[in-house]
């Protein structure tokens, strides 16, 4: 770590207790994961398995990330009363009625 990163173990568990031991997005337990900035190598924090592999594969874009959370809030489906006692699923902003096999 430290000829990678800059931070030997000591370091590493400092970062830990400041972000209280848990994966600084998730709040999971027992995170090992040491994320960086691949353009400066700065270290950002410790992550989960998983948090840190969903970051790579958004390729550390902000703005990617922006417009997953904006798909993810735009597609869920919700009930809108369309007549007394009578709901239609739809989307907020896109998409399609789910099938009626589903």
């Amino acid at each position: 770590m430290r000829r990678r990163y800059g931070i030997g173990e000591k370091e590493f568990q400092e970062l830990l207790a400041e972000q209280g031991g848990v994966c600084a997005i998730c709040d999971g337990e027992d995170p090992q994961h040491l994320d960086h900035d691949h353009r400066t190598g700065w270290v950002r924090g410790i992550l989960c398995f998983n948090c840190n592999g969903g970051l790579g594969q958004f390729r550390d874009s902000p703005a990617r990330l922006a417009r997953a959370i904006t798909y993810l809030r735009g597609t869920t489906w919700q009930r809108v009363l369309i007549h007394p006692g009578v709901f239609q699923m739809c989307s907020p902003t896109r998409g399609r009625p789910p099938s009626q096999r589903s």
